[in-house]
């Protein structure tokens, strides 16, 4: 079994997206009673799970009641609606007002109201930003369900924590860099990793392009625009949709902050493939001998410790770091990078 480094990462949120200010309806008003109850349904990237309370049974299923139809939760059930979007409003439409949900594990209370224009119903509607929400029934008799309409954002809200660097990836969406973030793209030429391309406020981030996102802490939205920008073919950041196993090379990292600080760090052993979360960027290089890779990899610095040091004195325009990818004044002594070469500094 693998042995995992043990690195104390600040963990770089993820983006809380979806597709546009835009709105999709789970309507159970077509269901029949010989139908089974899908555990998950999904729609439009806004997906619905139906599950128990912890310790419970609950097996919701659809119904009729004065000849219309509906889903049924009982009340040991739980109703979460999730997806990769900012939820902005849920409405639901329900047979009667004294069998009614509420916010689940919150003493959160749902308004509750006649429908206007379906004087049958009564419609409760929540309202907030999450990714996330969960209800469950009021009272010992479950609710009837008849519909749920849930409004999201499609622009991509992401926090960038203390270490004031994230990362950022999707195959599909381009966007526009907001204020305050500087996204780079980094290459690796030779036996360096530094510096590609970077996109400042107003540029478009092409889609399928991996990113390192430099912020002050904060929260970032990042506006999806249809504009295809330019792509940066020497980039050796990746990315997924979905959670999945990293691929395409011989050493991977994962971004974080650690012992070294900020950078890139094995996740596994020998920089074995590791398991990426869906939506940030991970470094692939494959080394002249794996042996030789190191462990961390700071920004602008070499990747393996091979060949002669230079010694020079000279005025460095640029930079400088240390062999830990720290970055140093001009009077720091010893091996320094500059520019992506070696120097020692007397």
């Amino acid at each position: 079994m693998t042995k995992k480094f043990v690195v104390l990462f600040i963990m770089l949120l993820l983006p809380v997206m979806i597709w546009a200010q835009n709105s999709v309806t789970f309507d159970f008003s077509e269901s029949s009673k010989k139908d089974s109850v899908p555990a998950v349904m999904e729609k439009d990237g806004i997906t619905l799970k139906l599950s128990a309370k912890p310790g419970k049974d609950s097996s919701p299923k659809y119904t009729e009641l004065n000849k219309l139809h509906f889903l049924k939760l009982d009340s040991d059930g739980i109703l979460t609606l999730e997806g990769e979007a900012t939820i902005t409003s849920i409405v639901i439409i329900i047979s009667d007002e004294r069998r009614r949900l509420k916010v689940y594990n919150d003493n959160s209370k749902v308004s509750c109201v006649k429908a206007s224009n379906r004087s049958s119903f009564y419609k409760q509607e929540w309202t907030g930003e999450a990714d996330r929400v969960s209800f469950e029934a009021l009272g010992s008799q479950g609710v009837y369900i008849n519909s749920i309409k849930v409004t999201f954002n499609k622009d991509v809200s992401l926090a960038v924590s203390s270490a004031e660097r994230a990362t950022l990836y999707y195959s599909d969406r381009s966007f526009i860099i907001p204020e305050g973030v500087v996204a780079r793209t980094y290459k690796i030429e030779g036996n360096v990793l530094s510096r590609s391309r970077e996109y400042k406020k107003g540029d478009v981030l092409p889609k399928g392009t991996a990113v390192v996102l430099e912020a002050k802490e904060g929260k970032y939205i990042f506006e999806e625009t249809s504009k295809a920008g330019e792509t940066d073919p020497n980039n050796a950041l990746r990315g997924s949709d979905t959670k999945t196993t990293t691929s395409g090379g011989e050493v991977y990292y994962v971004f974080g902050k650690g012992s070294n600080g900020v950078g890139f760090y094995w996740k596994e052993a020998n920089g074995k493939a590791f398991t990426t979360e869906a939506h940030k960027a991970y470094l692939v290089y494959t080394p002249s001998k794996t042996t030789n890779a190191k462990s961390f990899l700071g920004f602008d610095v070499a990747l393996e410790i091979q060949g002669p040091m230079v010694r020079e004195k000279t005025t460095f325009d640029g930079p400088i770091y240390n062999l830990a990818g720290q970055r140093v004044d001009k009077d720091y002594k010893g091996i320094i990078i500059v520019n992506g070469k070696k120097y020692l500094n007397r």
